[in-house]
C-alpha cells in the first residue's frame, strides 16, 4: 500500500514540475524581424560589392576584414530566418529579397 501511495505521489510531483516548465506562447514580431532581415540583406550586398572593389585594388587585408563582416551578416540572416519561420513566415529570405526589389522598383 505504501509503495503505491509513494509512486503515485512521485508521479504527481513530476507531472506538476513538467507543466510548470512549459512556456506561454510569445507574441510574434514579424514586422520588426522582416525589417531587420531586409537591413541585413542590404548590408550583405553592400559588403560584397565593397570586397570586390578592394580585391580589385589589391588590398587583401581590407578585403579580409570585410569578409568577416559578410560572415556576421550571413549569421544574422540565418538567425532572423529561423525566428521568422518560427513565427510562421514561409521562405523569409526570398520574401525579404522580393520586398527589397519591389521597394527599389517603386521608388
Amino acid at each position: 500500500m505504501k509503495k503505491i501511495v509513494f509512486t503515485s505521489l512521485a508521479a504527481l510531483i513530476f507531472s506538476i514540475g513538467a507543466m510548470a516548465q512549459t512556456t506561454s506562447p510569445q507574441t510574434s514580431d514579424k514586422k520588426a524581424d522582416m525589417k531587420d532581415m531586409r537591413k541585413d540583406l542590404r548590408d550583405l550586398k553592400k559588403d560584397k560589392a565593397e570586397r570586390r572593389k578592394e580585391l580589385k585594388e589589391g588590398d587583401k587585408a581590407e578585403a579580409k576584414e570585410i569578409s568577416k563582416d559578410i560572415k556576421a551578416d550571413k549569421k544574422d540572416i540565418r538567425e532572423d530566418a529561423k525566428d521568422l519561420k518560427a513565427d510562421g513566415v514561409k521562405h523569409p529570405v526570398k520574401r525579404a529579397e522580393k520586398q527589397i526589389h519591389r521597394a527599389k522598383k517603386n521608388g
